[in-house]
């Protein structure tokens, strides 16, 4: 019997990651693209969309070449995708400007005008969540209202997956999950929301086809094949949101699990069996990439930005993040009360408000530049806590924590999730849960398994060693955030 290997490709913020994996769930290669957001004015966030289709196409071909296996084995290639950021395309499918990512804050008075013409309660009943900036509905209002030249050629919309996908195979589409995230999704019905669209005056047909995560989109054409040296006509599976897909390659599931990842974003992800969204829009409420599963999300804006940040503008870049967290250790818990708000782009849960800032307090002679990347790692596990509040709130119940992303990087990190948040932390044995998501996605769409609960038992390993919350610790924590 032929092993069948499979194909997840995530394309992120800042960069893209590509991994084939065997039916069994075994790592055979893994290959990485960077790339940078460009930042043409201030609150502005954008990207060339063929930046995430020339480092897929490059990393496809890396990954084959290093694991050596023959592609005629690859049973079918899924993707990860960073939400919200939005696409625009003429008639004939060409991009006419570049694309608005989920950070951009442009669209704020968009988003202010729309909350005070329809209203929360309004939204909360049609869609169930937020409107933000950089989501894909406050992008195209901001559109519609400053580039009359650009909106008089919009024929299609689709966020950063669906584009690269649409130009591997020809066809538009996106998933459930992937458009729970633009703020135009009845989430609790899985359909286009007419009543919302009707009143911001947006035709439904610019919008893509929905289909199920684990559905063929289409098939590699033979342009693409050749460049990717993949073979013509490849089953391309739709995929899922960024956040979706790593919670399948973290094994969350089921309920009593908790999602922890701090990226350039920081984001929790916990899955519910039925429909329950936050009457006062402080957290997300999305489709799983799951049938009839939905979960909540608890996001904070700049989670690992926030460090870069620090690194990068304060201190010059002169220590590597080991460095940092390593310096970070040696600083005693508290940071000696120096405070962090990590609200560089404003900020989502709970706060949900583009305009928060954020700060330090509680400097004083006596802090260095070890405390102040102390307080900052500690500021976002606080802030993302602030999330788990929340959901605990709404009634979920999280046993254990699951963490990814560079958040897995340090002992710190791990601690800090641990002690911050009370809960045992655990990680997974496999690297790149979103695109290893991606990877078992592609296999559920193409019948290498069943489900995706039967390629989860099949192929996520948590690690045997799991970090313990330190209960004096976590008072300490719960004690400085009366005055967070």
């Amino acid at each position: 019997m032929i092993l069948r290997h499979l194909l997840g490709i995530d394309i992120g913020t800042s960069g893209l990651k590509c991994v084939l994996i065997d039916e069994a769930g075994r790592l055979c290669a893994s290959a990485f693209r960077e790339y940078t957001p460009d930042l043409p004015q201030p609150a502005w966030t954008e990207q060339d969309p063929d930046v995430w289709l020339n480092a897929t196409i490059t990393a496809a071909r890396e990954v084959i070449e290093k694991s050596s296996v023959n592609s005629r084995s690859i049973a079918g290639l899924s993707f990860s995708g960073q939400m919200h950021s939005t696409v625009f395309l003429d008639r004939d499918r060409r991009v006419i400007r570049p694309a608005m990512l989920w950070l951009d804050q442009r669209s704020a008075p968009q988003v202010a005008a729309l909350n005070h013409t329809i209203g929360q309660a309004q939204l909360a009943e049609w869609i169930g969540n937020p409107v933000m900036p950089g989501f894909m509905l406050a992008s195209l209002l901001w559109i519609s209202e400053n580039e009359p030249e650009v909106w008089s050629r919009l024929a299609h919309v689709l966020l950063a997956k669906d584009y690269v996908r649409l130009r591997l195979t020809g066809e538009i589409a996106t998933d459930f999950s992937d458009a729970s995230s633009t703020a135009l999704l009845d989430v609790q019905h899985r359909s286009w929301c007419d009543e919302l669209l009707r009143a911001v005056t947006i035709p439904i047909d610019r919008l893509p086809p929905l289909r199920s995560s684990t559905a063929v989109a289409g098939y590699l054409t033979r342009e693409m094949a050749d460049a990717m040296g993949l073979p013509v006509g490849l089953p391309v599976i739709c995929g899922a949101g960024d956040q979706e897909a790593q919670a399948i390659g973290n094994g969350i599931i089921r309920s009593g699990l908790l999602s922890s990842t701090i990226g350039t974003g920081g984001q929790l992800f916990t899955s519910i069996d039925h429909y329950r969204s936050d009457p006062q829009l402080r957290i997300h409420t999305f489709c799983h990439a799951l049938p009839d599963v939905w979960h909540w999300e608890a996001a904070t804006l700049t989670a690992g930005a926030s460090l870069r940040w620090l690194r990068d503008e304060v201190l010059g870049r002169r220590y590597t993040y080991q460095e940092l967290a390593d310096a970070a250790q040696t600083i005693t818990p508290g940071a000696e009360d120096l405070y962090f708000r990590p609200y560089l782009a404003g900020e989502r849960t709970p706060h949900m408000n583009p305009n928060l800032r954020g700060s330090f307090s509680g400097l004083t002679l006596r802090h260095t530049w070890k405390h102040l990347v102390r307080a900052v790692m500690e500021g976002v596990v606080l802030s993302l806590y602030d999330g788990l509040e929340l959901m605990r709130d709404l009634g979920a119940q999280v046993d254990q924590v699951i963490a990814s992303g560079g958040g897995t990087k340090h002992p710190l990190w791990l601690q800090l999730q641990a002690d911050v948040f009370g809960v045992p932390v655990w990680t997974t044995q496999t690297p790149q849960a979103a695109a290893f998501g991606a990877a078992l996605i592609a296999g559920v769409g193409t019948g290498v398994y069943d489900d995706v609960f039967a390629a989860c038992d099949r192929c996520v390993k948590w690690s045997e060693e799991v970090v313990v919350p330190r209960e004096e610790m976590t008072q300490l924590y719960r004690e400085q955030m009366k005055g967070w």
